[in-house]
């Protein structure tokens, strides 16, 4: 089946964070398996910056720049899954800044998502599990036989292979027990007492007892409890899981257990192959079932991303890290270990406000730029067509375009001055650009 314009728009809110018209116009007529490969394809991805390029004076300035690199580059990015992929692994792998106070480690991370966030699970989860981010944000820096701290160990399992309910206190326990001796440097007299990050294996803090794990008992150590998860006693477990997370990210969040099920036995056969089970979401039916449209809310990230490129911003013209704060999406801090939620998750009164306070400020910068200028002399119908249009929508709701026929029916009518700016900001606020 070739994808007509509306089918193009869906795969690229989804697949990719948004996109131009041109873009959209040039998905127009591929299949979906060629629509599909092509997002798939990240040979085109421009090289990432080193760590000194992006550091400023202090951590808090350096996460500006990176925030600001990042956004840019979401702006530019060729028609690529990368981006949109890379910011699922950053909230399910969620590591704070604030907490972890080292610049450096939070990028060593993030490079690490998109060096292997598209090859098999289990090396993504062992360059994440054993990073000094990950130890630090989680406590494991400070795991150690006789003391274990368990923080780590339920984390892991809960929020990053197989979910709540999935696993017993005595698992907890175990995996705590296996990860002893898996800590950072810290201070330590030979580096005068400088705190050095740095992962390292302490034999000595090791317990090296019998335990049980999965109702496994035996010696395990820190890798050992990775490939039990991802090929052993867990690996329907930990399969479905990351399934039903990535088709709740991707599709809409209300899968049937079938569903799952059937996908993430072929993620389990492919030796959890990332990109395999992607390519299996985005060509599922239910992805390009009409239903499914609009049926996600964007993140604040998305939903700036995607403006800010149709209206020729950068992240330099509009204080990104200020705007996305507003709305409770501040990059490389995510709120908790949790990372960020969806939908509901984004429908506080204190994000409606950032947005509101957002969309008044990128009015004028519509009359600034000439963007959706002269409707005077269009219809309302017409003058509707050429905001749907401008905004990349190819298939509004009945009750979205009358909405905005009606908006712009008074606004001639009474306010004909703010046709230069109101089209526009109520563009912002139609359902469908909010919606992905």
């Amino acid at each position: 089946m070739r994808l007509n314009r509306p089918a193009a728009a869906h795969l690229l809110r989804r697949a990719a964070v948004g996109a131009t018209n041109g873009t959209i116009n040039s998905f127009f007529g591929l299949t979906r398996e060629e629509a599909v490969e092509r997002l798939l394809d990240r040979s085109a991805s421009p090289a990432l910056p080193s760590y000194s390029t992006l550091q400023r004076d202090g951590d808090w300035r350096t996460q500006e720049a990176m925030i600001d690199w990042w956004v840019d580059r979401m702006i530019d990015a060729p028609p690529s899954i990368e981006e949109k992929l890379t910011l699922f692994w950053h909230s399910h792998f969620a590591t704070a800044r604030e907490k972890v106070e080292d610049a450096e480690l939070i990028w060593d991370q993030h490079l690490e998502l998109r060096r292997h966030g598209f090859g098999d699970f289990r090396t993504l989860l062992g360059k994440i599990s054993f990073g000094s981010a990950m130890l630090i944000y989680l406590d494991n820096e400070t795991n150690v036989a006789g003391a274990e701290q368990e923080n780590f160990a339920r984390e892991l399992m809960e929020l990053h292979t197989i979910g709540n309910a999935r696993f017993s206190e005595e698992d907890v326990i175990s995996m705590a027990r296996a990860w002893t001796g898996h800590n950072t440097v810290g201070r330590t007299p030979e580096n005068n007492w400088e705190y050095d990050p740095t992962y390292i294996f302490r034999p000595e803090d090791h317990d090296d007892g019998q335990k049980t794990l999965f109702g496994v008992t035996r010696n395990w150590d820190a890798a050992d409890t990775l490939d039990e998860i991802c090929f052993g006693a867990k690996a329907e477990d930990f399969s479905q899981f990351i399934t039903g997370k990535l088709f709740r990210y991707f599709v809409h969040t209300d899968p049937s257990d079938a569903v799952i099920a059937d996908l993430a036995a072929g993620f389990r056969s492919t030796g959890g192959n990332i990109t395999q089970l992607v390519r299996s979401i985005l060509l599922h039916d239910e992805f390009w079932a009409p239903e499914t449209r609009y049926a996600l809310i964007k993140s604040p990230v998305e939903y700036m991303v995607d403006i800010m490129r149709r209206c020729g911003l950068r992240s330099r013209d509009e204080s990104v890290r200020w705007r996305m704060e507003g709305m409770g999406m501040t990059l490389f801090d995510p709120p908790n270990v949790a990372g960020w939620g969806q939908n509901g998750f984004w429908l506080g009164t204190a994000t409606a406000w950032a947005k509101s306070r957002w969309v008044n400020s990128l009015k004028w910068r519509a009359d600034d730029r000439n963007l959706l200028q002269d409707l005077d002399d269009l219809t309302p119908d017409e003058a509707v067509d050429r905001i749907t249009a401008f905004f990349g929508l190819y298939d509004v709701s009945s009750q979205s375009r009358n909405h905005a026929r009606d908006l712009i029916e008074v606004t001639q009518r009474d306010r004909p001055w703010a046709m230069k700016y109101e089209p526009f900001a109520m563009g912002l606020f139609m359902p469908e650009v909010q919606c992905a």
